[in-house]
């Protein structure tokens, strides 16, 4: 058994919760429950959902660590008509803790996005943006590959069927970079090609950003969001594991077996 406030004290070294997107109203911490008590372990997921407390109650352990918030956006009330209100009720009544570390984990040191850029074998790697310790998303080098080729690419390493190109396809790449997750914007597609990138890496692309990818000529290597960074939970487990065995700490670290991608994969 380990005291949940110790095992979250891994989570604050790792990704602080000072160090959140600027302008963004992230919701990072404690979120759901008491930092006192013990545990067995720690559950770990992309999403806190009702299913991942219940596989948490089932394998003895009343913590679970979701990179997504639980709670993202303020609520009125929180009763079982909603799914949020469901989770947050059997939590509850399991004794089960959530914390949540959003874009900290994604900026951080060793966190989503560097793992992102060190599964494409990126080099000389940097953020697309850097200030006051935020460090928003990863840039780099590859051997010039097309867009096409570098999507197939992705596919391959994130196990992402649907990756795509928005853009010119056949655009020769060399300055890559990625922002893992929800950065299918304008702005971050500018930014990343105002800071030299050939071609931009991210998910949740909606059409208007595809559109102006392909008519600004920087390609967006489209990928899915839960696919780029559900992948980052199986590191997560190995660094907190390492940390915890470090402060001899006694509990298990576990990814969720029960989560799943919302979007179906499979032909309909």
């Amino acid at each position: 058994m380990a005291e949940i406030k110790r095992l979250l004290s891994l989570m604050r070294d790792l990704a602080p919760e000072s160090e959140t997107e600027p302008g963004f109203d992230d919701s990072v911490g404690l979120l759901v429950g008491s930092e006192s008590g013990k545990t067995r372990g720690a559950l770990l997921c992309l999403d806190c959902t009702e299913s991942v407390v219940r596989e948490a109650a089932d394998k003895g352990y009343s913590l679970v660590i979701s990179h997504h918030p639980a709670i993202f956006r303020g609520i009125s009330r929180v009763t079982d008509d909603t799914p949020t209100g469901r989770m947050i009720l059997a939590a509850a009544r399991a004794g089960i803790s959530v914390y949540s570390a959003h874009t900290n984990l994604d900026f951080c040191e060793g966190g989503i996005n560097d793992y992102a850029a060190e599964l494409l074998g990126l080099s000389d790697v940097r953020p697309i943006y850097a200030e006051e310790g935020v460090r928003v998303g990863r840039m780099g080098e590859i051997t010039p590959v097309s867009a096409r080729t570098l999507a197939k690419k992705c596919a391959k390493i994130f196990g992402d069927e649907r990756a795509a190109v928005a853009g010119d396809e056949y655009k020769q790449v060399k300055t890559v970079a990625i922002v893992c997750g929800g950065g299918g914007s304008i702005d971050l597609l500018e930014l990343a090609a105002n800071k030299g990138a050939d071609c931009y890496i991210t998910g949740d692309v909606p059409h208007h950003v595809a559109l102006y990818a392909r008519e600004c000529g920087t390609p967006i290597v489209v990928l899915s969001h839960y696919r780029a960074e559900r992948i980052y939970m199986k590191r997560l487990g190995e660094l907190l594991s390492d940390r915890a065995a470090r402060e001899r700490m006694d509990a298990a670290i576990e990814v969720s077996e029960t989560e799943c991608d919302p979007i179906r994969t499979e032909e309909l």
